[in-house]
């Protein structure tokens, strides 16, 4: 039988304890700022991939169709000009989309929906807007084109998370890009 020694049964102490929890405290409150700017970032970049991508289905589905695709802002059912809401792909069908809100009628084809942006990331600028409607529309060649006119010049869309800004770019030719707008070069007259 095997004799275990008083040095082998015993654990921390109640001091060697807290000074862990203190040291964890501690490197806890150094990280957090630092794991909150990550996930804001994050958020922003997603937020800014999802609207490219929503701009490139419409593009694509305009394409393959040779009909009228529409990004708009909000959930499809109610008009709005406030993007943070969200937005439609949708493919216009039956030209039913010839002046106002743009939104899609029953015969419409939905693309693709994107929900409200996070709580953190806000569109601070569009320029998608032709009067009091805002939408990205490409005709069935892919440009980018207004209900009753051509698209002459290049739009943008801005997003900040209040630290950062993204601004989405799109050409009348429908190429799109994406970048900071603390860049050089970053404005709707530099593509």
């Amino acid at each position: 039988m095997a004799v275990l020694r008083k040095d082998a049964l015993r654990g921390f102490t109640l001091i060697e304890l807290l000074v862990v929890l203190v040291l964890l405290s501690v490197l806890l409150v150094l990280a957090a700022p630092s794991f909150l700017t990550f996930q804001r970032n994050s958020e922003l970049t997603s937020t800014a991939n999802s609207f490219v991508a929503a701009l490139s289905a419409a593009r694509a589905e305009a394409m393959k169709r040779q009909l009228r695709a529409f990004v708009i802002p909000g959930d499809g059912a109610t008009a709005t000009t406030d993007w943070s809401r969200g937005w439609v792909v949708y493919v216009d069908t039956n030209t039913s989309s010839t002046s106002g809100s743009q939104l899609p009628d029953s015969g419409d084809i939905i693309v693709a929906r994107q929900g409200a942006v996070p709580a953190t990331v806000g569109v601070t600028s569009a320029s998608f807007l032709d009067g009091s409607a805002a939408y990205v529309m490409f005709n069935g060649s892919g440009f980018m084109a207004l209900v009753g006119s051509a698209f002459t010049t290049d739009r943008s869309l801005e997003i900040s998370n209040g630290s950062e800004n993204r601004r989405i770019i799109a050409s009348p030719s429908g190429r799109l890009r994406v970048c900071k707008s603390s860049e050089t070069g970053c404005s709707e007259s530099s593509f």
